[in-house]
């Protein structure tokens, strides 16, 4: 038999859930809309739009209404549907990472398989995309993206990934390289 304090304690924390439930139902319902650089306008769920600190910044401000179309004019349409699909998914996952730890794992498979198809191009185009829309979870996939693909690459090939010319002569290269040979052995093959 159950006291009746255990009851009043088991209806309140139904109660309470109940409540949460609703808040994020509603908190879900309500969109944010949008207008990429190529004129297409997205209606978000307004949680997952909250994730872009850029987002959440404009919509912050007392003077903009909620049904104000937002413009994102560095963000091309393509980028922003992989950018809230990545959100939408680590939100869910996130939100069953806080209860099972089998949803971490899951999150950080997500996170890899996330970059794993893209393309090296695409991949800077998103951390342009996501930088700009300040999507912090997404940069730290995306940044570690790139990190390992330059990983022991050589310094021409990262140069010429991120499009930096040499400003040294040729002289002063080989000088370089002689001095520090260490720092260009085992490197791989471009």
């Amino acid at each position: 038999m159950s006291t009746e304090k255990e009851d009043i304690e088991a209806r309140d924390a139904t109660d309470t859930e109940e409540e949460e439930q609703s808040a994020t139902e509603n908190y879900e319902s309500k969109k944010i809309s949008l207008k990429t650089s190529d004129g297409e306008i997205f209606e978000i769920e307004e949680n997952v739009a909250m994730q872009f600190q850029t987002v959440k910044t404009f919509f912050q401000d007392e003077s903009v209404a909620r049904d104000m179309v937002m413009p994102v004019p560095n963000v091309h349409s393509g980028e922003l549907v992989k950018i809230i699909d990545f959100c939408t998914k680590s939100l869910d996952l996130n939100r069953k990472a806080e209860h099972e730890e089998v949803s971490k794992k899951e999150l950080r498979k997500f996170n890899n398989d996330f970059v794993k198809d893209e393309t090296t191009g695409n991949v800077m185009e998103l951390t342009l995309a996501a930088d700009y829309l300040n999507v912090d979870q997404m940069l730290g996939v995306l940044n570690q993206c790139v990190a390992d693909r330059i990983k022991n690459k050589s310094v021409e090939y990262v140069r010429k990934l991120f499009g930096v010319e040499s400003d040294f002569t040729p002289e002063e290269e080989q000088k370089l390289r002689d001095d520090y040979a260490w720092a260009f052995e085992g490197v791989d093959e471009d």
